[in-house]
């Protein structure tokens, strides 16, 4: 989703079988984040993350920190807003 002005953005923390991933993305405004993601992502193989910090699990090592990220849909395990 592009960013304009009627987007915002929304901290969110994503879990993975290996990766932490802290970031940002990109919601419609007047709608909550689960609705976003449940009626714009759900036919989307991927979700792009803007400011993105990648933390192993186990370990807690971040990895790196990049602009943009890709995440594959199928490798998350939970996703929650982060405040």
């Amino acid at each position: 989703m592009a960013i304009g002005e009627n987007t915002k953005k929304i901290k969110v923390l994503i879990l993975t079988d290996a990766f932490i991933i802290r970031g940002d993305a990109t919601v419609p405004k007047n709608m909550r984040f689960s609705d976003a993601l449940n009626k714009f992502l759900k036919n989307q193989q991927f979700m792009a993350i803007t400011n993105a910090e990648i933390t192993l699990v186990y370990g807690g090592t971040t990895l790196e920190k990049r602009d943009f990220i890709m995440v594959n849909r199928e490798q998350v395990i939970a996703i929650s807003p982060n405040t």
